[in-house]
């Protein structure tokens, strides 16, 4: 099992590096020269992007060769950058977003322990990887080889450049498939600014699709992992933003200075929300129906609801729908319907996903002979048709959006506040 380390701050953070550190130092070597690799997640898997989809190894790396020579193709025309041979194009690749094999690292603690928090919504623990590269080399080229070498570079010597050629091999050759199982950390020649600014470095994967920290009998001895407790993360960020560790410096460009400077003077203010900001329902026992949205505050008529619930709508074909019962009733109950000409239903509106149901899917219809006190308008978005007193339970008409709740006029039908999504 991977050995984890905790900090809650800057300075805890780089106290558990010169543990680490001092942990992997060898007499032969002595301090080794670590990378990192921050992760939103503290649970993310160490996994590179192409082999992240639930394919077999043939069709990916057969997928590989076809992004590569589209991505080779079409990007002259949209950068400046010349590369001057296959890593740097497959570099470039990695650093626009296309999926590769490469798993992103950095040599400087600050900026992996950066990506780590800069997009954190302080709902899960962060994480930071910790490598021993030379190591990772040594393992798998030899002991007598037990270096990290930049396998773009034109000063390359020929036997370095045919040591690393088995992990990318040309587009399309038969005879020079991808047969290494494990990877090898690899530099990349800098020929961007933020590879540059980043201290980019990276690892290249082979046909084994495991997680780096699986892929070895004692992952621990040399692969480490720090948590950043959820809780945390928004001190961090503000401490590395102390010291200059911002977006203008990971990204040297008009661009990380523009996210910068707003960053820092105009601070968002959703950041500040406390949970229950602006709530004004929640879910209870529904004389109605099952479960209902009830008022925990007065509400003005015309007041917008549930405004903070910004997860949009899916729309899926009736026709690609399973078979099973069970499933089924998920979208009957929980869906808005729109019917075909043939009066059937034909398109189904969701959640983005049936466990991310938020309060607003549990709005039931009124009782018969009562009238509705919320109203839905064309943008899925509800708003109060009146005063809602404390305790009053919330309902809409749902025949005004649902086709299907037209068929079935008794049945309380759930709603969405969100605004549609074609996928």
């Amino acid at each position: 099992m991977t050995q984890t380390y905790v900090a809650k701050t800057l300075l805890q953070f780089m106290k558990r590096i010169k543990e680490i550190e001092k942990a992997w130092e060898s007499k032969k070597d002595g301090e080794p020269g670590l990378w990192f690799r921050g992760s939103r997640k503290s649970c993310w898997p160490l996994i590179p992007k192409l082999y992240r989809p639930r394919s077999t190894i043939k069709d990916l790396l057969s997928a590989e060769d076809e992004i590569r020579e589209e991505f080779v193709r079409r990007a002259p025309g949209l950068t400046s950058f010349k590369p001057a041979n296959a890593w740097e194009w497959y570099f470039l690749m990695q650093h626009y977003g296309a999926p590769t094999r490469l798993l992103d690292w950095t040599e400087n603690p600050q900026i992996g322990l950066y990506f780590a928090v800069k997009d954190s919504n302080g709902l899960h623990d962060a994480a930071v990887w910790v490598l021993d590269p030379w190591w990772l080399n040594g393992i798998v080229l030899g002991k007598d080889y037990s270096e990290v070498l930049p396998a773009g570079s034109p000063g390359l010597s020929e036997a370095d450049a045919l040591r690393y050629q088995p992990w990318l091999p040309d587009r399309f050759d038969a005879k020079a498939k991808l047969t290494t199982k494990l990877p090898v950390a690899i530099y990349p020649t800098q020929f961007d600014a933020r590879i540059a600014a980043q201290r980019s470095c990276f690892t290249v994967h082979g046909r084994r699709r495991a997680r780096l920290n699986e892929l070895f009998p004692k992952p621990t001895d040399h692969l480490a992992r720090i948590a950043i407790p959820s809780y945390a993360t928004d001190d961090i960020r503000a401490e590395l933003d102390d010291y200059g560790i911002d977006e203008a410096v990971i990204y040297p460009d008009l661009e990380g200075l523009g996210k910068g400077v707003s960053r820092h003077w105009l601070p968002d203010d959703d950041d500040e929300l406390l949970p229950h900001k602006g709530v004004l329902t929640r879910l209870g026992p529904s004389p109605i129906h099952g479960v209902g949205v009830f008022a925990i505050a007065a509400i003005q008529k015309g007041t917008r609801l549930f405004s903070q619930d910004s997860d949009e709508m899916r729309w899926i074909e009736a026709d690609s729908l399973p078979a099973d019962k069970q499933i089924r009733r998920l979208y009957d109950d929980f869906a808005v319907v729109k019917n075909g000409k043939n009066g059937r239903p034909k398109r189904y509106g969701c959640p983005s996903h049936f466990d991310r149901l938020t309060t607003s899917w549990y709005l039931n219809d009124p009782k018969p002979g009562q009238k509705p006190n919320v109203r839905c308008n064309e943008n899925y978005d509800f708003w109060a048709l009146r005063d809602i007193r404390l305790g009053e339970e919330l309902t809409v008409d749902s025949n005004t959006y649902s086709d299907h709740a037209m068929s079935k006029p008794t049945r309380a039908k759930r709603s969405v506040a969100k605004k549609p999504k074609e996928t």
